[in-house]
């Protein structure tokens, strides 16, 4: 019972976490920019996973997916497409906020319009040539296996790692070098000058990208990391994999499609300036209505006195 109160929770925070990323990009003009268009399309895709991942494995009434075989194979088709199609975006953005973070002097020469609108296209047709496609017609055999394997769920995982480590100690590099300027300006009691406040307000929102790429690669590594782990032990049959251990994957991939809009709302400067938009008016109209009801408490007050 538990296991199906946490995953229908995990599903109604994907659907409108992603949901609402999706109608702030499309309603809000100044969301709209090219740097948004792939979180835009991933957050389409972890959408996809909510609306199709447990409302289709319960209407199934699936407990393993070694049986029923029939229902199985239809769950394993649709839920694993969206979820490769979740990967696939995710490294696409992933990719651009790397090159963003590593090289921001290079990146609107090189990330052009026309090569992110290719790159995101890839991400929607790889899966499908990869996987759903072979997958329907039965056809391919292992080699095709573990192609599939090795490029949708290895290749991201080893480069995740390695763009994680790298941006960590890009910014602790960048961190040492403010804090030794700072500490000079400190020594000789110099106020700090204009470009110096500049390139402090740089590294604060250099810092917040790194973060929020951290954060959504974390959840993702884990999660395939253990999916990687269920593939072996299928494929080559040298373990048993246990419905615990089924269910704890599939949490993790839907929780990796339910953090991305949480990330998205606390660390993505662009974001996050919208929401704090969005909530000066709502916290205004709580205000007055709390001082509308104090002076009329008040009021009711003086007239029972008189």
């Amino acid at each position: 019972m538990w296991y199906w109160i946490l995953a229908w929770l995990l599903t109604i925070v994907t659907v409108f976490g992603n949901g609402f990323v999706i109608c702030l990009i499309i309603r809000i003009q100044r969301l709209r920019t090219t740097a948004n268009w792939s979180v835009l399309s991933l957050a389409v895709a972890d959408l996809l996973v909510g609306l199709t991942f447990y409302p289709l494995l319960f209407a199934l009434n699936i407990d393993s997916l070694n049986e029923p075989p029939e229902q199985a194979k239809t769950f394993f088709l649709v839920s694993r497409t969206f979820l490769y199609l979740s990967a696939t975006n995710l490294f696409v953005m992933i990719m651009d906020r790397y090159i963003a973070i590593v090289h921001p002097l290079k990146y609107l020469s090189f990330v052009t319009t026309k090569l992110l609108v290719a790159a995101l296209a890839t991400a929607w047709i790889l899966p499908v040539l990869l996987f759903t496609l072979p997958y329907r017609l039965v056809w391919g055999g292992k080699f095709l296996l573990l192609l599939r394997v090795s490029i949708l769920q290895v290749l991201p995982v080893v480069f995740f790692i390695y763009v994680t480590v790298h941006i960590f100690f890009i910014m602790r590099r960048i961190s040492k070098r403010q804090s030794r300027i700072f500490a000079q300006l400190a020594f000789n009691h110099a106020p700090k000058s204009d470009d110096q406040t500049m390139s402090y307000g740089s590294h604060t929102e250099s810092r917040a990208a790194s973060k929020m790429t951290v954060a959504i690669m974390f959840f993702f590594i884990i999660c395939y990391v253990l999916e990687n782990c269920k593939c072996f032990c299928t494929v080559y049959t040298m373990c048993h994999i246990s419905t615990a251990f089924e269910q704890a994957v599939d949490l993790l991939f839907v929780i990796n499609s339910a953090v991305n809009p949480v990330a998205y709302a606390f660390l993505k400067r662009d974001v996050k300036s919208v929401l704090r938009g969005m909530l000066v008016p709502l916290k205004q109209q709580v205000h007055s209505i709390e001082g509308t009801q104090t002076s009329s408490s008040e009021q009711r007050k003086e007239d029972s006195r008189i």
